[in-house]
């Protein structure tokens, strides 16, 4: 179990860390397009070693292609690109806690649409997150709207995307293989766009804005997939979800420290909202999984 814990604390660590990476190459006067080309790049490349190292097949049927390549272009792609311009408005960390109603948004989906209804405890973590979001949007009175906008719909693009992780074929896929699929229409469409609009350019600062690109932003999220993925296997998903709370936390707080961003009343009390509300759905997550090990609907 210890060394689950160390594994999802690791994932939610390095994918806290990671949007600051991003939002410095942003500032520093790396193009969007060449932020998004390289990290799905390193993904995509990362997932064609690994596979190979442990001699798994990337073949996949038409139908998990097609929800596959849906899911990153959905999901991974526009989730990266809506985060990616919520950081040139917002500070990291506000980003990153609006982006972690994820939760809600899925919980709100899977009560309506797959009409799996909602306990108290569901009930209690959507006010709660709204409430959060209510606070950090209004933190401080100077956020722009375009910020705040494309931060929430980032949490919705990727709910959408967590649902499809749990339903569908492509769910049968050894990850490195689904991993591959999902990253290959961000590195297509971002190199298409890149050369078609000249802004496919190297980082600033040489080897260090290269090592911010490659590692701090492709390495860093790829590994932080992965570790979240063997966690879960050795975890299960409700305990794993509690440790990965870590990660809005590290966000804020390495966010703040590198960007020397100011912390108002508003965003604390907004992000303690938040976190209360994946705490709520993170532990009625825990009490259904051990009623139904138990026998219990």
């Amino acid at each position: 179990m210890l060394i689950g814990i160390i594994a999802v604390a690791g994932a939610a660590t390095l994918l806290g860390i990671m949007p600051s990476m991003q939002k410095t190459l942003l500032v520093d006067g790396l193009p969007m397009n060449s932020l998004m080309f390289f990290t799905n790049l390193t993904i995509s490349l990362v997932c064609l070693l690994m596979a190979r190292i442990k001699g798994r097949s990337l073949k996949a049927s038409r139908i998990q292609l097609i929800q596959a390549l849906i899911m990153g272009a959905s999901g991974m792609m526009f989730t990266a690109l809506l985060l990616n311009t919520s950081y040139l408005y917002l500070p990291v960390g506000t980003a990153i806690m609006l982006n972690f109603l994820y939760p809600t948004v899925v919980c709100i989906i899977m009560g309506t649409v797959f009409r799996e209804g909602f306990s108290k405890l569901q009930v209690a973590a959507i006010i709660v997150s709204i409430t959060g979001m209510a606070f950090l949007t209004g933190a401080g009175g100077k956020m722009p709207v375009i910020g705040i906008v494309t931060a929430i719909a980032s949490s919705l693009t990727y709910g959408g995307y967590l649902i499809a992780n749990e339903k569908g074929p492509a769910n049968d896929l050894p990850i490195e293989a689904k991993l591959f699929y999902v990253s290959l229409p961000g590195t297509v469409i971002f190199a298409v766009l890149s050369a078609a609009t000249g802004t496919l350019q190297a980082p600033a600062g040489g080897l260090s804005g290269w090592a911010l690109l490659i590692g701090g932003s492709g390495l860093f999220t790829v590994s932080g997939y992965f570790l979240m993925m063997y966690g879960i296997s050795r975890l299960g998903a409700s305990t794993a979800a509690f440790v990965s709370m870590l990660e809005p936390i590290v966000s804020v707080v390495f966010g703040t420290i590198w960007f020397d961003d100011p912390v108002t009343l508003g965003i604390v009390a907004g992000g303690c909202l938040v976190v209360t509300s994946i705490l709520f759905i993170t532990f009625d997550g825990f009490l259904k999984s051990r009623a139904q090990a138990a026998g219990h609907p």
